[in-house]
């Protein structure tokens, strides 16, 4: 089996299906793209532990010149999508990938209406096609020669995992996208092809997949959200009094857990509003929420702004980890699911930690506020959160709302105490909560690996007539766009260059002190020996 992951951080959304994998005999060959990161400890442990899963590199696209066209086209689809009707609510996802197109894009998508942009949209898709990328990768396969191809996340802007879905089913050979995340189908990158099986967590994905991306219903298959299985059978580690003491909380004193999230860009600071959320609480009328103690679990993304708030003068307030801590490895999931099983209810914004919060039991909350518009109610997803029978966030329009709302859970009053499980069922197990959705996947996989392998499917008439045409005329483009790409990097190199030889130099008096006293403090050392003797 190829897996195919984008970076290693995306091989905690699979690695339950992994280890199964693994166990059942399996051999996987999990490979990254060739840029970015190294294989974290959290995957070498994994490797150590599954001696048959091997990790590996996808073969080198960057700086191929037409790899670099066609990447360019794909943000332009990823640009049009934004302007269905699916989207007319959410403004800021239309903003956030206009600064991701190139210009002439723009300017076509916003000069023609929404005719010329379905004509824009076929017309880009037909060179995007044309540049023939997926055939870099075709050797490649024949060399693995797998019996199955996993890839996921794939819905991201630049990647080379699309042109090895796209090689994969030209060649006949057994293909699977797995969906990553529960916000990729509406507000990522568009498919451009058709997957011989897709994965989705739920009816609500499944319907995303065949509206928005227009995949056949009969590929895409429910197997209930992977990711999130660790948090179904796991126990806390230790009391919440002893917890309590641990992270410098008061364990007299039941506490409030806010789960930071990765907001759009130019959005306002998180931290900010958390300072403000803090006092609004302490201010209350409310016993409660005046005594309670509050866990900040910072984003372990999201640097900005933390700086310039200052927490003096709260008590029972605690920002921990310090730093943020994301949950791969046994120590830091033990650490987050302690911090989420202890706490008597869970706020933020717009995360999937309010998912896992969900899993434990615990209530979970937001507000809604106009700052924070384009990060909730201004994206797809979060409505799947917020809407409907079985809605999981207990929402609310202003802090006074909110506060009184969390008062009532605190004095143990709650008006919907199945509401969390309700949305669990629905959204995360829909085949039921005893049903691990990785074995699942599993299964899945197993089944389409013993089917006899998918015809070749051709390259579409249209691309084998004009291709060799478009690649001609394109030719320059090519060119244009391969040299500004290398220029960017090479004044990013020297930006690099420039800030290390600005900073050794601000570090210089300091480097020149410290090799003072450490020459004074041998030459008395040496004093002192020649006294001695």
């Amino acid at each position: 089996m190829l897996f195919s992951i984008r970076s290693p951080a995306n091989v905690r959304q699979y690695e339950g299906v992994l280890r199964s994998l693994a166990a059942r005999g399996h051999e996987i060959q999990l490979v990254k793209e060739p840029f970015g990161t190294k294989w974290p400890p959290f995957v070498h442990q994994l490797v150590e532990s599954c001696p048959s899963i091997r990790l590996g590199t996808l073969p080198p696209m960057k700086q191929d010149e037409w790899w670099e066209v066609a990447t360019q086209f794909r943000r332009v689809l990823f640009y049009l999508r934004f302007f269905g009707p699916v989207y007319r609510e959410t403004p800021a996802l239309l903003a956030r990938t206009e600064k991701r197109a190139p210009a002439w894009a723009v300017r076509l998508a916003r000069a023609c209406g929404a005719p010329g942009r379905w004509c824009l949209t076929r017309v880009v898709d037909l060179l995007e096609q044309s540049t023939r990328t997926a055939v870099h990768l075709q050797q490649y396969l024949r060399d693995q020669n797998p019996d199955l191809v996993v890839v996921t996340p794939l819905l991201v802007l630049k990647t080379a995992q699309l042109d090895l879905m796209r090689a994969a089913t030209e060649l006949g050979v057994r293909n699977v996208f797995g969906t990553a995340s529960w916000d990729h189908l509406s507000s990522k990158s568009v498919l451009t092809l058709a997957p011989q099986r897709m994965l989705v967590w739920n009816d609500i994905q499944k319907q995303e997949a065949v509206d928005l991306h227009h995949v056949d219903p009969s590929r895409v298959v429910v197997t209930g959200a992977q990711v999130f299985d660790e948090w179904f059978d796991r126990t806390p580690s230790t009391t919440r009094a002893v917890f309590c003491e641990r992270i410098g909380l008061r364990p007299d004193q039941p506490f409030l857990l806010y789960v930071c999230s990765s907001l759009l860009e130019a959005s306002p600071d998180e931290p900010a509003f958390i300072l403000r959320w803090v006092r609004h609480l302490r201010e209350s009328g409310h016993a409660g929420l005046r005594e309670c103690g509050i866990l900040i679990r910072r984003h372990p993304e999201r640097k900005e702004g933390w700086d310039q708030v200052d927490f003096t003068g709260l008590d029972n307030v605690v920002c921990w980890p310090p730093a943020g801590d994301s949950p791969v490895d046994r120590r830091s999931k033990t650490d987050y699911f302690d911090s989420l099983y202890h706490a008597v209810a869970v706020v933020g914004l717009n995360t999937s930690a309010m998912i896992e919060a969900a899993i434990v039991g615990r209530p979970v909350h937001t507000v809604l506020l106009p700052e924070f518009w384009e990060n909730q109610e201004g994206t797809v997803h979060f409505h799947y959160l917020l809407k409907g029978p079985n809605a999981v966030l207990r929402a609310t329009t202003s802090l006074d709302d909110h506060a009184r709302e969390v008062a009532a859970i605190l004095d143990g009053h709650d008006p919907d105490p199945g509401r969390s499980e309700r949305f669990v069922r629905t959204f995360v197990r829909p085949a039921g909560l005893d049903v691990h959705s990785a074995t699942r996947v599993v299964q899945e996989l197993e089944a389409l690996g013993s089917q006899a392998p998918p015809a070749p499917v051709p390259v579409p008439l249209r691309v084998r007539l004009l291709g060799p045409v478009i690649r001609l005329l394109l030719q320059p483009y090519a060119r244009a766009v391969a040299a500004e790409i290398l220029r960017a990097q090479e004044e990013l190199r020297r930006e690099g260059e420039q800030r290390l030889a600005d900073h050794r130099q601000s570090k210089q008096p300091m480097l020149e002190e410290h090799r003072r006293r450490r020459i004074e403090e041998h030459r008395r050392r040496k004093k002192e020996a020649e006294e001695a003797s």
